[in-house]
């Protein structure tokens, strides 16, 4: 099965299948434009999109199927409530210690063998290519205090978010009903705040740390045949996601340790005053049905207070004991700026700084 296949349903919503590739479906200005028309680069349905770093996976000539196994993409025989249930298979497949080769359910990738060197491969399924795997980095990739990272929270270095959906109901007009192609009563709209791909969002899965993006921030508006607002509702939710954005170096320290948006606050200004961590948000934020101001890009406050809903039960943001725990690590950043500092050897958040004294 090649990866176009995969392709014709991937592009939307997580849009796992274009990123892979290196396309970010962006704004629909059709820019930058090409000696005055809008630009060549699209995708079906009037859409553009930027190229953007594709995943190394992509960049070494890999398809869909060489990781993916036959019951991911066909099923394995249950009716499973969620995709990642019958999800099978996980960077630590390939390059971890290990049971090498085999799948989190138990079952053999077929497509791995031991080369000549003595070191296993992967072979291509569509042309029979042979890739060397290569384990994570000592001293960086198995570092104490990342454990609960999962490995695209550290190597994913965008991913698309898609902030505010703005949806409207005007029932003076009438919209095709696509299933018995009649006109019926109430046209419906849909539009977005703004896209952006930079600096991924990390919550808590369980017991891991994971990406999350806008998935999503419904913002709903009806309208009567009078044109008159009749309701209105406002939901914003945030959910996980492996972006398929692989790079082979991770994030730096800075981008987790002192980007605020990283973080789940959003962008803004975070400082220390008077032994107490404070954040104000760039964005002035969107009230919400419930009453409650809310930064689009904002999963929790400085607090640990969670500003928007989950996609899952056990799909959290920091609380406030880690986002304190990720801040304070961002100030040692300023001297020690790498793994191999001896300052991190033994590193405690209690642990006192000689530089560095709280107000």
């Amino acid at each position: 099965m090649p990866t176009d296949n995969c392709v014709r349903c991937h592009n939307r919503s997580g849009r796992v299948g274009i990123s892979y590739a290196g396309k970010f479906e962006a704004e629909n200005y059709g820019t930058p434009y090409e000696n005055g028309g809008l630009s060549s680069k699209q995708l079906p349905g009037d859409r553009f999109y930027l190229e953007l770093s594709d995943d190394i996976h992509h960049a070494k000539g890999m398809a869909c199927i060489d990781c993916h196994t036959r019951n991911e993409i066909m099923g394995d025989g249950t009716n499973h409530a969620h995709y990642e249930e019958q999800l099978e298979i996980g960077c630590e497949i390939c390059h971890a210690a290990g049971k090498l080769g085999v799948t989190r359910k138990g079952n053999p990738l077929n497509n791995l063998a031991v080369g000549r060197n003595g070191k296993t491969e992967l072979i291509g399924k569509l042309d029979g290519k042979k890739h060397p795997l290569h384990a994570p980095k000592k001293g960086v990739c198995d570092y104490a205090g990342h454990k609960r990272l999962s490995c695209e929270s550290c190597h994913s270095p965008w991913v698309p978010q898609c902030y505010g959906c703005h949806v409207k109901r005007e029932m003076s007009e009438t919209h095709l009903d696509k299933l018995t192609l009649k006109e019926t009563p109430g046209w419906w709209q849909e539009g977005r705040s703004y896209l952006r791909y930079e600096q991924p969002m990390l919550a808590v899965w369980g017991k891991e740390v994971v990406i999350v993006t806008p998935g999503c921030q419904d913002i709903v508006t009806l309208v009567d045949k009078d044109g008159k607002q009749e309701g209105t509702f406002k939901r914003f939710t945030m959910a996980a996601l492996n972006p398929h954005t692989t790079a082979a170096k991770g994030r730096t320290c800075a981008d987790c340790h002192i980007a605020t948006k990283t973080m789940g606050l959003g962008e803004g200004r975070v400082w220390r005053e008077k032994g107490q961590w404070r954040f104000t948000p760039l964005q002035q934020g969107e009230a919400t049905t419930a009453g409650q101001t809310v930064p689009l890009d904002g999963y929790v406050d400085i607090d640990g207070t969670p500003l928007q809903r989950s996609s899952r039960p056990d799909l959290r943001p920091f609380n406030k004991g880690e986002l304190h725990r990720i801040l304070r690590v961002g100030l040692c950043l300023e001297c020690h700026k790498t793994y191999d500092d001896p300052a991190y050897r033994n590193y405690t958040v209690d642990k006192p700084c000689p530089v560095y004294k709280e107000e």
